[in-house]
C-alpha cells in the first residue's frame, strides 16, 4: 500500500489469535484504548492497523484465492495441503488451517468494531470522523461478507469488545441479518468515501470499491434492480475503464491500473504477498534449457511482450493452476485462455515446454497472479479482489433477470467484454436469446472471464445448487473424487467443531 503502514499491536482489548477460542482470547499484545485515539494521527494509525488484517491468507491473499476456484469447473492444484477440501469437496473433515479462515476475520472485526467506536464517539471534525469510519465499515463489510458466503449465517458483533463472555455466547445471526449488516456498511462507505485517491494513497478504499462490493451482495441476494443500479453507477460514472489488452490488467507491474477496483497493495518486507509463489512454476518441473534461456533472454508472454527475468519465475511450487477442461472450453481466437501458460502433453505423458524442450510436468499456470523476480512467499505481488469487468457482467445479469431476458443494455455488457477478448464484433451474442439461454451464455462467459480470481464458487453457488453440480461434474476427468464428493450441503461450510465446544450457542450448519 503506498501509504505508510504502522502496525498498531492491539487496537481491540484482545487480540484474537485464531489458534484458540476465536471470542474468548487470552490478551497477546496489549495497548490500552484510552492511550491511544487521542489525535487524528493516532485513530488514521490505528485504522491502517485494521487494513493490515487485509493481508491474513484467509482474507486477502492465496487462500481466499484458491478457495474460490480449486474444486470448480476453473482451477487444480496438486498440493496435498489444499486439494483434500478445496479440490475433493471433502468438508465434513477439515483440516486445522480451515481454523484460521474464522479466526483470522474475527480478529479482524474486533479491531474495527474498536475503531469505528472510538471515532464516532470522538471530538474530531464530523469529515474526519465519517471518512475514518467508513473505510472502518468497508473492512468489517468486507469480512463480514467473507464469513457469509462460507458460513451463511454467523456470530454478529459490531461493537466494541467490553464482555468477554457475552461476546464468546452470541448466538448465530441469520444470514439475512448479515447482509443486512453488510449493505448498511457499504452504503455508509460510498457515502462518505472519497471518488480517488493520491498515489501516497492507493491501497486506501474508495467509493467505488465500497459499490463495486455491494453491487455483489445485491447479486447475490438477488436484490437485481439493486445490483444492476451499483454496477452501471461503477461503470457509468467512476474513473474506472477496461483496459483494451486482457493480459496488461494482470501485468504485475501495471499496479492499479484503470480496470482494477478494488487493490490489496502489497510491499516485500513489510506486508508481502504468497500468492505468485502458488501460482508461479517449481523449478524441478521444468527442463534445464527452458529454465537457463528464462534466466538469459527474459519470457515472451503467449501476448508477445517480454519479462526480463533472472530465474525467479521457477522460485514457486506451481499449484494454483487451471483444471485441463477449462483450458479447453475456451474457443477458438479467445486471448483470454492465454492466461492460462499452457504446456502441451506429449504421449509419452512429459509436456514441450514454451521454448519446445521436455518437462515431467508442466502444467495451466495462471498468469494472473504470477510476479517475475519476486521473493518467495514476500512479494510485491498485488491482490486484486475486484475489478470493472465483473461489473459488466453483474449488470447483464441483473437486467436478464429484471427483464425476464436481456436488453440491449445486457447483449452490449457482455460483448464489450468478448469484443476485447476476441478483438472483433464477429463474436458477439446475437440478439433474441431468451432469459435461460442467456443466463447459460453468462455462466460461460463468468468463467472465462473471471477465471482463477477467486470467484467461481461463489457465483456458481449462487446460482443454484444444480448448476454447481453441474460444473463440477463437467471436469470430472479430472477431479473424479469432486465429482463423487460433491453434495448439495457443500454450498456451506461446516463450522469449525472447536467454536460450537467453545460456544453452545452456535448451531452447525445442516448435515455435517
Amino acid at each position: 500500500m503506498k501509504f505508510k503502514y504502522i502496525f498498531i499491536a492491539v487496537f481491540s482489548i484482545v487480540v484474537l489469535t485464531g489458534c484458540e477460542n476465536d471470542l474468548i482470547e487470552k490478551p497477546k499484545r496489549f495497548t490500552s484504548p484510552s492511550e491511544f485515539f487521542n489525535t487524528q494521527a493516532e485513530t488514521e494509525a490505528a485504522l491502517f492497523g485494521s487494513y493490515n488484517f487485509l493481508h491474513f491468507a484467509w482474507i486477502g491473499d492465496f487462500h481466499v484465492l484458491q478457495l474460490g476456484d480449486l474444486g470448480t469447473d476453473v482451477g487444480l492444484t496438486r498440493s496435498i495441503s489444499f486439494y483434500n477440501v478445496y479440490q475433493h469437496w471433502n468438508m465434513e473433515n477439515l483440516t486445522s488451517d480451515y481454523r484460521a479462515a474464522w479466526g483470522q476475520r474475527y480478529e479482524g472485526i474486533s479491531n474495527v468494531n474498536l475503531v469505528i467506536a472510538r471515532v464516532e464517539a470522538s471530538d474530531f471534525p464530523e469529515a474526519f470522523k465519517n471518512e475514518i469510519s467508513a473505510e472502518a465499515r468497508f473492512i468489517r463489510a468486507l469480512l463480514y461478507y467473507q464469513l457469509n458466503i462460507m458460513y451463511g449465517g454467523v456470530p454478529l458483533w459490531t461493537d466494541e469488545l467490553t464482555d468477554l463472555e457475552a461476546v464468546g455466547e452470541l448466538p448465530r445471526a441469520t444470514s439475512a441479518e448479515v447482509r443486512e449488516l453488510i449493505i448498511s456498511d457499504l452504503k455508509f462507505s460510498e457515502q462518505h468515501l472519497p471518488s480517488a485517491r493520491e498515489s501516497s494513497e492507493w491501497g486506501r478504499v474508495t467509493k467505488w470499491a465500497a459499490k463495486g462490493l455491494l453491487a455483489r451482495v445485491y447479486l447475490f441476494d438477488k436484490q437485481w434492480q439493486n445490483a444492476k443500479d451499483k454496477a452501471e453507477d461503477v461503470i457509468t460514472n467512476s474513473p474506472h475503464s477496461l483496459l483494451p489488452n486482457y493480459m496488461d490488467i494482470f501485468d504485475f507491474t501495471n499496479r492499479f491500473n484503470s480496470e482494477l477496483v478494488h487493490v490489496i497493495h502489497k510491499e516485500t518486507d513489510i506486508r508481502g504477498s504468497s500468492v505468485h509463489s502458488f501460482s508461479s512454476p517449481r523449478g524441478r518441473d521444468e527442463a534445464g534449457k527452458f529454465r537457463s534461456d528464462i534466466a538469459a533472454n527474459g519470457v515472451v508472454r503467449p501476448d508477445g511482450k517480454t519479462v526480463n527475468t533472472t530465474g525467479e519465475l521457477f522460485q514457486g511450487w506451481g499449484i494454483y493452476q487451471s483444471i485441463k477442461e477449462n483450458y479447453d472450453s475456451y474457443q477458438t481466437g479467445d486471448a483470454r485462455k492465454d492466461i492460462w501458460w499452457h504446456e502441451a502433453e506429449r504421449e509419452d505423458g512429459t509436456f514441450t515446454t514454451l521454448d519446445g524442450g521436455t518437462s515431467g510436468a508442466g502444467g495451466y499456470y495462471n498468469l494472473k497472479w504470477i510476479a517475475f523476480d519476486e521473493n518467495p512467499n514476500n512479494g510485491s505481488r498485488d491482490v486484486t479482489m475486484q475489478r470493472l469487468a465483473e461489473l459488466y457482467l453483474i449488470s447483464a445479469e441483473a437486467d436478464n433477470e429484471i427483464n425476464n431476458g436481456p436488453t440491449t443494455l445486457a447483449y452490449s455488457r457482455v460483448n464489450e467484454l468478448r469484443r476485447r477478448a476476441y478483438g472483433d464484433m464477429l463474436h458477439d451474442l446475437a440478439p433474441g436469446m431468451s432469459k435461460e439461454d442467456f443466463k447459460t451464455a453468462l455462466i460461460a462467459e463468468n468463467r472465462w472471464e473471471l477465471g482463477g480470481e477467486g470467484l467461481r464458487r461463489w457465483y456458481l453457488i449462487h446460482w443454484g445448487y444444480d448448476v454447481l453440480e453441474a460444473a463440477v461434474k463437467s471436469v470430472s476427468g479430472s477431479n473424479p473424487l469432486g465429482a463423487a464428493n460433491i453434495k448439495p450441503h457443500h454450498v456451506l461450510f461446516k463450522i469449525p467443531d472447536e467454536e460450537i465446544i467453545v460456544n453452545p450457542n452456535i448451531e452447525q450448519n445442516p448435515e455435517y
